[in-house]
């Protein structure tokens, strides 16, 4: 009785150690047989963003002020896009939005203004007042940038005013703005 003991115990180990070595087996005969060649590039640099404060424009004061003086008074938020030289076999284009939008409900409206330029021409204005409840206001839809040479760099400017309209504005001063400048790119062969 004993020696039958043993043999079913060696008989089950066996089992388990020759199970065990199959499944080592295949599994090294499926990983060396899966490898896969995949041909392409991998895009090494992207446009690079530097904000000159921060991606963040905000006001509290909003003091009225007229059209013509904006680019002297209005609340402005400087950045720089640069296409590198390893993205000059590519095509590059860039969303531009104001995201998580804080903003007076006083403020909406068409003399809450702002406006877009790029390297000094303007390139996207609007204002707040088709804003309502949505927290995100895409300034510039997906666009291409088209390089003279690289690297290239683009400037912009942002300007968000209270636009004066000889009215008594008293009630618009004083209200909260803010905003976070998000900019998206796709890059395309």
């Amino acid at each position: 009785m004993e020696i039958k003991k043993m043999i079913i115990v060696l008989s089950i180990t066996i089992s388990i150690i020759f199970g065990i070595m199959l499944g080592i087996s295949y599994g090294w005969y499926a990983y060396s047989n899966a490898e896969t060649s995949v041909k392409g590039s991998t895009i090494k640099e992207a446009p690079t963003i530097i904000f000159t404060q921060n991606e963040y424009i905000s006001s509290n004061i909003n003091m009225p002020i007229y059209d013509i003086d904006r680019y002297i008074y209005a609340n402005k938020n400087s950045f720089s896009i640069t296409l590198g030289k390893n993205l000059k076999d590519y095509n590059t284009a860039i969303e531009i939005s104001l995201e998580d939008i804080a903003i007076s409900n006083e403020l909406k409206i068409p003399n809450y203004k702002y406006e877009l330029l790029q390297n000094g021409k303007t390139i996207a204005n609007g204002d707040f007042s088709t804003i309502e409840n949505q927290n995100k206001l895409v300034i510039v839809p997906m666009t291409m940038l088209d390089a003279n040479s690289y690297p290239e760099t683009y400037r912009y400017e942002l300007f968000v005013w209270l636009s004066d309209d000889g009215t008594n504005q008293n009630n618009l001063m004083n209200k909260e703005f803010s905003a976070k400048i998000n900019i998206n790119s796709a890059i395309k062969r």
